[in-house]
């Protein structure tokens, strides 16, 4: 699964919280992998690690051995969660939110207008050529709330 966060766009909060979801199941099949191969080669008098069934189970006991071969996958959990956290406590995360790149947001606020039909599709395009979309845009940011991912900034509704 590719990770659906797109700077030139926008994606959905499903989507994001599937990403994430399907990290965690690529970290715990990782560790039960490793768990199962320390237990296979260890030595007698040490105490077998315990096999989790969720993500949430994992225990980090050798910590650095675990890490370095997932060590990608881990930062970008780490990454994603960090994201999911800062934008769960705003609207409607776990149903969905549009999450729009900053970059996107004037453009994204055009297409809103338009379709929510605030502007006419007749509209004569000397009065479209010359709206503010910019300004426009800026106004509407105050209903946003802004988060960062890897320098990006992301905009979603209260």
């Amino acid at each position: 699964m590719n990770n659906p966060i797109d700077s030139t766009g926008i994606f959905d909060s499903r989507d994001l919280i599937e990403y994430k979801e399907y990290l965690e199941s690529e970290i715990l099949d990782a560790y039960i992998e490793w768990a199962e191969d320390v237990n296979d080669h260890k030595e007698e008098d040490v105490e077998d690690l315990e096999i989790p069934d969720l993500f949430e189970e994992i225990e980090f006991i050798d910590e650095e051995a675990f890490t370095m071969p997932c060590e990608y996958i881990i930062s970008e959990y780490n990454s994603i969660k960090d994201f999911c956290e800062e934008l769960e406590v705003y609207g409607d995360f776990e149903h969905g939110e549009a999450i729009i790149s900053e970059d996107y947001f004037e453009e994204y606020c055009e297409e809103y207008l338009k379709d929510c039909e605030y502007l006419p599709d007749n509209l004569p395009a000397l009065i479209e050529n010359n709206i503010d979309f910019k300004g426009i845009a800026d106004d509407m940011k105050q209903d946003y709330t802004e988060a960062e991912y890897y320098g990006t900034t992301y905009l979603m509704r209260y």
